[in-house]
């Protein structure tokens, strides 16, 4: 009796040491842990992918919420055709090739270093020798871009080409970083050391803008903490959501799951019957059909690099197969119209002039430039050019989760079976698809353009056909045809002169429709969906005071200056009608400007180490990527039955973490050791 006495004692102390463990994996976790009001947040879908990217331009693939930490130059909005003013305050042109932008004398950097031109000079000077970044690709259209003052930033063009649609992309809508964050990095370790910084440390970040790192984890989520003493509140004023946070979901539905549970507010995802969510107190763009505003064409790239796309007639053949009205009816929901067969946009009337309809049906298109599904033809053209289909193995790849598009691409092989190709539809992880662009290992993909801007229809051509482009910066497919080169350089030149220009623009689109290089599939649908149930004052069609940006896209920083919390009356921010530059105008002061004597160009050199701070440039583009979801769970939160919450707890340091557990169960395990040894 005595020694089941002594054994009960003993099991007794053995499960008092399991609870005094427990209660120290339970008690890290409230002192590792911080809660972020759910009330004070922004949650975003549809942004990331598998994996939360870092907020280095320079690893050329940042996840977009960058644009929240780092503002540009000048801000373009698509729905006006305008530039804001953002960390520059004005602009003048020198001469036709010369433009000086004055950045604020207030701009100063989180860490109250001031944001000069230097910073501007060096983030330029790093991207032209990385290849990456900030700017990559203006090196084909700025001579040089240097800094000739403390706040005045020089940009002169390159003549040739004189490409004045680049230029002003390039010299306005540039993004600097903080030089004496980079400089030494790079001095240091070179392009290996500035591609694989992270930048995501909330200690060591310095950005512009109002937000800031607060929590990073690549498989889990990403969180942006307001800035209250940034330097632009008192022009911009400072934006109501203490945070901006993004989680990672297993798929679209499970994303959109979260947006109609309310744990989500604003949404870059494909939404099937978005309609039916309206009685949910989430909207759209437009409150009825389509719903959407069209951007940017979503092609199908076949990889040329591969020989047996080579053959026009090979894509010819696989264009008139294609399922389009099934495609967007089924699989898209009547979100946009097929595109026209020579990627001009024809829902934008301003566009409608561009598009060359006895062109188009001299190549046998409807006169609205279209194609129209015939297998018989499909067949007809592989005959009539000897391609035997059932030799060529086609995958038309598209990211797993991506609901739309997996199911456009599975009707795509489908139709391509149906002629004779050898076609499959896989559905790798993002990274995987985005990794095969990168690599060249891919057969065919649905991918985007550059999206739609002041410079259509030029911007798509020569995203799609310039072969000095190559991915991600353009030219996905890999078309090499140097005789688009003279039209490419030309257009942008004759802005004054538009009976000239509608000329070149003809006649690369009568190249285009020749070769086929892409094969133009619809108008991407601008992903933007927003619940009003934690904040109100969204931009909308009856309310635009910004365009329906999607939460990728890094022109979209302004929006939540416009928000408020539900039950609160939001204001749409004065300066953006304040500040706001039509393009139109910054055209007419160009041309206004006379013709500059000629001077010598300086080298691009590295600026002294004295500098400070730096800047980098990005061509003005609209995304229009369809971009589905992606977005961990939270903690406990299952990404299949997702309910709302009014915190969301955060893991701060792994590691101390594991170190808890390790420390709690070495007592379980000697509790545990010590009653068998007693037994």
């Amino acid at each position: 009796m005595m020694c089941k006495v002594k054994e009960l004692k003993r099991l007794t102390e053995a499960v008092v040491l399991i609870a005094v463990s427990l209660m120290i994996i339970s008690q890290f976790y409230v002192v590792q842990g911080q809660q972020i009001p759910r009330e004070d947040t922004v949650f975003m879908i549809g942004v990331e992918w598998g994996t939360i990217r870092n907020m280095n331009p320079y690893s050329g693939n940042p996840t977009p919420l960058w644009g929240f930490a780092y503002l540009p130059l000048f801000t373009y909005s698509a729905l006006k055709d305008v530039w804001i003013p953002t960390i520059a305050e004005r602009y003048e042109f020198v001469d036709p090739r010369t433009i000086r932008i004055y950045i604020r004398a207030e701009a100063t950097w989180s860490d109250g270093t001031p944001i000069t031109a230097y910073d501007v000079e060096y983030t330029y000077y790093v991207t032209q020798q990385v290849g990456v970044g900030p700017g990559a690709g203006c090196g084909d259209y700025v001579e040089y871009m240097k800094a000739v003052g403390d706040k005045v930033v020089e940009a002169r063009i390159k003549d040739p080409p004189r490409n004045y649609y680049s230029f002003l992309s390039c010299a306005l809508n540039f993004w600097p970083l903080p030089k004496h964050v980079i400089q030494p990095i790079f001095e240091k370790g070179g392009k290996d050391a500035i591609t694989k910084w992270d930048n995501v440390d909330p200690a060591t970040q310095v950005v512009s803008g109002p937000y800031k790192i607060y929590y990073h984890s690549p498989s889990d989520r990403i969180i942006l903490a307001r800035f209250d003493n940034w330097w632009g509140s008192k022009i911009f004023g400072i934006p109501a959501p203490k945070y901006i946070a993004h989680l990672l979901y297993a798929d679209n539905p499970a994303a959109n799951a979260a947006l109609e549970a309310g744990d989500a507010d604003w949404a870059g995802t494909f939404i099937p019957e978005v309609w039916k969510l309206q009685a949910r107190g989430i909207y759209t763009w437009y409150k009825n059909a389509p719903y959407y505003v069209g951007s940017g064409d979503i092609f199908l790239y076949l990889n040329l690099k591969r020989p047996e796309y080579q053959n026009p007639a090979v894509r010819k053949a696989i264009a008139y197969a294609l399922p389009y009205k099934d495609m967007l009816e089924k699989a898209y929901f009547g979100y946009s119209p097929q595109a026209t067969a020579v990627a001009v946009n024809d829902l934008i009337p301003a566009y409608k002039k561009y598009l060359n309809s006895t062109l188009c049906t001299a190549y046998g298109l409807t006169p609205d430039c279209k194609f129209q599904t015939n297998i018989e033809k499909a067949k007809e053209i592989l005959k009539e050019a000897g391609v035997d289909p059932s030799k060529i193995h086609i995958e038309i790849a598209t990211p797993s989760g991506w609901t739309d598009w997996n199911m456009m691409s599975a009707m795509i092989a489908e139709t391509l079976r149906q002629i004779g190709f050898d076609a499959s539809a896989p559905t790798p992880d993002f990274s995987v698809w985005w990794d095969s662009l990168t690599k060249g290992t891919y057969y065919a993909v649905i991918g985007w353009d550059g999206g739609i801007g002041f410079d259509h229809p030029w911007g798509v051509y020569r995203n799609v056909m310039d072969p000095r482009l190559s991915f991600p910066t353009g030219n996905w497919e890999g078309y090499k045809n140097t005789e688009v080169i003279q039209y490419i350089d030309a257009i942008p030149q004759l802005m004054a002169k538009p009976e000239e220009q509608l000329k070149l623009i003809s006649k690369l689109q009568e190249i285009f429709l020749r070769d086929l290089p892409a094969i133009p599939l619809f108008y991407g649908a601008h992903w933007y969906a927003y619940n009003t149930k934690y904040w109100v004052g969204w931009p909308n069609n009856d309310n635009p005071w910004w365009w329906p940006t999607a939460p990728w896209d890094t022109q979209s920083w302004p929006l939540p200056f416009g928000l408020a919390k539900s039950g609160q009356t939001p204001k749409v921010p004065e300066w953006i009608a304040k500040l706001e530059i039509p393009t139109s105008k910054i055209i007419g002061d160009l041309m206004q400007t006379s013709m500059p004597t000629t001077t010598t160009s300086p080298a691009t050199t590295a600026p002294p180490p004295t500098t400070v701070v730096t800047t980098v440039t990005k061509t003005v583009v609209v995304p229009t990527t369809i971009v589905s979801t992606v977005v961990s769970t939270v903690s406990s939160v299952s990404t299949a039955t997702l309910t709302a919450t009014t915190t969301v707890t955060q893991r701060v340091t792994e590691w101390a973490t594991t170190i808890a557990i390790a420390i709690a169960l070495l007592i379980i395990g000697f509790a545990i050791g010590w009653i068998t040894k007693r037994k």
